[in-house]
């Protein structure tokens, strides 16, 4: 698992990956929309679960401190010092008592279970492999109460999107930045298909310097089949319900639902809701 270099710039990041308070930030109306769509739901599925959260990947705590806000007991773990920081600092100003602590979503153990556990943000995607994807859901799975829920968003991945040309440049976004003003976000990509992974470089520009920054990372390309037929399922020991959000009609195995284009599951399926593996954790 890489760790990406906006993860040691929390200014830059709580720009490009604010929370509904903060999208404002960001000038592309679809990504600010996004990002307030996003705060709900997971929100709404912090309160549903009616116990201790658990949140795996926090960032800066975007989704973290404003679900604590509402009364909701929440612990946030991430692998980063540099969001633990920040995210303390939010909190501490927010006069907000949050536990934050440095965990690697592979391999952890906080010794008590929770009602709810969140992988917002495509987190999940930094797991590059299918042993990594395997031990985050069976550590979950031991940290899960009796009949609680796992909530978590994916990028869905089309294939013209995967078969770009590695060196075409495409729009992400742009965003206002505190000190440096209007930023915008382009990216290159090029997908390996044996791996699954997705090599990735981010091109940050301002009108007086282009390419002022330059981001490198991988993600891992998950599909909506290996969630319902692969045996990364099985570690839940439950029913399995997902969302395919902007898919093809035609690409939308049985019984999906279809959304803009993130990929979840949830416990109220039949009611349009997004992700939720939920059952019985182990005795």
């Amino acid at each position: 698992m890489d760790e990406c270099a906006l993860y040691t710039d929390p200014l830059l990041y709580d720009c490009l990956f604010g929370n509904a308070g903060g999208s404002a930030t960001v000038t592309d109306q679809r990504h600010g929309e996004l990002t307030i769509a996003s705060e709900s739901f997971y929100i709404e599925q912090a309160l549903e679960g009616g116990g201790r959260v658990l949140e795996l990947g926090f960032g800066t705590g975007r989704l973290t401190i404003p679900i604590a806000q509402r009364g909701v007991d929440i612990v946030g773990a991430d692998l980063s010092p540099t969001m633990l920081q920040r995210a303390r600092a939010k909190a501490t100003a927010a006069g907000l008592a949050v536990e934050f602590v440095p965990a690697d979503m592979r391999r952890f153990d906080f010794g008590t279970r929770f009602s709810t556990i969140l992988i917002p943000g495509n987190s999940l995607l930094h797991l590059l492999t299918i042993e990594d994807l395997r031990q985050c859901f069976a550590c979950v799975r031991r940290h899960l109460a009796p009949g609680g829920k796992l909530a978590f968003d994916v990028s869905k991945w089309d294939l013209a999107r995967l078969t770009r040309e590695p060196g075409e440049r495409h729009f992400v976004l742009r965003v206002t930045h505190p000190e440096r003003g209007e930023i915008t976000v382009e990216e290159t990509a090029e997908y390996d298909a044996a791996e699954q992974v997705r090599r990735i470089a981010w091109y940050l520009s301002t009108p007086g310097k282009p390419d002022f920054q330059i981001v490198e990372y991988r993600l891992r390309v998950v599909f909506p089949q290996e969630l319902i037929w692969s045996d990364l399922v099985k570690l839940s020991g439950a029913r399995f319900w997902f969302f395919v959000f902007g898919a093809p009609a035609s690409h939308v195995p049985a019984g999906a639902a279809r959304r803009d284009n993130h990929l979840a599951g949830t416990a109220r399926s039949r009611q349009g809701r997004a992700v939720v593996w939920r059952g019985e954790a182990n005795p």
